[in-house]
């Protein structure tokens, strides 16, 4: 489930957008009689005429379940998550005008929803981090009735790329390795280097820049497939830092960056 919220300064073109049969239906409202867009939106700035030095007298909030449980939760849930959702952001709604319409012309079932910021003595609710806000109480709700949430979604990305990261662990550990013992050979150029590593299963490519002069390498896995910035594999790996102790390595770069400048392409 996610939760969106902002402060806006409301008008016609958010109340056409979100008040439109076309798209949807009407889920809830409080303290509003208007039969159109127009309406609605003419008895919220009543009140918000009250409150002369604000701007943003409006609140625009969307309350998305997600795809699949959206298609599955009945109405009357989705009003009482919608009240509880106003109410986390402080909108008390007995008290604040507000209109809730469902959206469902597109597969993703969402609920979007217009509340008047102004109360009716002309004070303004706070909108303070109101975007954040959003995001814990859409999550809050969501764990609240078993939902999938948008920031469980979050974590259990990170958490398959940290998993991804520490399979992985291994075979940067691998090829580094390999680095180590083709460089124990002693190869006296970058292509005995390549090829070195060819033999061991890894294939060296050089990178280069838009002005097609050399900015390092990629080494690719050719059993996995799996392709590295040097600086993955080691912070030692960089084709300069890699170079440094090693003259026939220099010599040879200095031949492969002339290579690039005459040829354009690659090594």
């Amino acid at each position: 489930m996610i939760g969106l919220a902002k402060a806006c300064s409301g008008g016609g073109a958010l109340g056409n957008y979100v008040i439109d049969e076309e798209k949807g239906y009407e889920l809830d409202r409080n303290l509003l009689c208007g039969t159109n867009p127009k309406e609605i939106m003419e008895e919220m700035k009543d009140i918000q005429d009250l409150n002369q030095r604000a701007t943003n007298k409006t609140f625009s909030l969307v309350l998305s379940p997600d795809l699949i449980e959206g298609q599955k939760i009945s109405n009357k849930d989705l009003k009482d998550m919608t009240r509880e959702f106003l109410q986390k952001l402080g909108i008390d709604t007995d008290e604040q005008q507000y209109i809730a319409f469902v959206h469902t012309e597109k597969e993703h079932k969402h609920i979007h929803v217009i509340a008047n910021r102004v109360k009716s003595n002309g004070q303004l609710l706070p909108d303070h981090h109101i975007g954040k806000k959003a995001q814990w109480a859409a999550h809050e709700i969501a764990k609240d009735r078993g939902l999938i949430s948008a920031k469980e979604k979050m974590i259990e990305k990170i958490k398959a790329l940290e998993v991804q990261q520490g399979n992985f662990k291994g075979l940067r550990k691998e090829i580094h390795e390999k680095h180590l013992l083709v460089l124990k050979a002693k190869p006296i150029s970058y292509t005995a280097y390549q090829q070195g590593m060819q033999k061991l299963g890894i294939k060296v490519e050089t990178v280069l820049n838009k002005q097609g002069k050399v900015q390092g390498h990629k080494l690719i896995d050719t059993v996995s497939k799996n392709v590295f910035k040097a600086s993955e594999i080691h912070r030692h790996l960089g084709l300069s830092a890699m170079m440094q102790p090693l003259a026939p390595f220099q010599t040879a770069l200095k031949v492969v960056k002339t290579l690039s400048k005459d040829r354009g392409a690659g090594y």
